[in-house]
């Protein structure tokens, strides 16, 4: 079953929205290829349906810093007033900015590995003597080990 999406030709400023919504998506140029350009679709009442209307900033690559952005309304708020704060988004960096800082302060990926690595050696039953010395202990049978470790896990 295919939805046909309704569209609108024109929206005022003053008019009730049901939604506004920007994000990067696939358009088809008129050369026929299919492009990712940064697309906002604010929702509106035609009738007895929502319909919607689409303005293209341009290139998704000129807003890769800008996460998407949904605003549900309900006709709560006017079509300027969303667009306001949708435009007032795109042009503020604060959460780019704070997700570099999160990245650049993120032990999570050396934790991971280093647990991988402290798994490994438990369960190979090996004993760490100074510096680069690692030795195995006694005949050891490592499933007991792996049992151990995925009912640690699970818990």
């Amino acid at each position: 079953m295919s939805r046909v999406k309704a569209i609108t030709l024109s929206t005022s400023k003053d008019e009730p929205c049901w939604g506004l919504l920007e994000r990067p998506q696939q358009v088809p140029m008129p050369d026929g290829s299919i492009r990712l350009r940064w697309v906002q679709t604010v929702s509106v009442v035609r009738g007895d349906r929502i319909a919607h209307w689409e303005t293209d900033f341009g290139p998704a690559e000129d807003f890769d810093e800008i996460p998407p952005l949904l605003i549900p309304s309900f006709g709560d708020d006017s079509v300027g007033q969303l667009q306001e704060l949708a435009e007032r988004h795109r042009h503020d960096l604060k959460w780019a900015l704070r997700r570099k800082e999160r990245l650049a302060q993120s032990t999570l990926i050396a934790g991971i590995l280093r647990q991988v690595e402290e798994n490994q050696e438990w369960i190979a039953n090996r004993s760490q003597f100074g510096p680069g010395i690692s030795v195995q202990r006694n005949a050891y049978d490592s499933t007991v080990a792996r049992r151990r470790l995925r009912q640690g896990v699970r818990a």
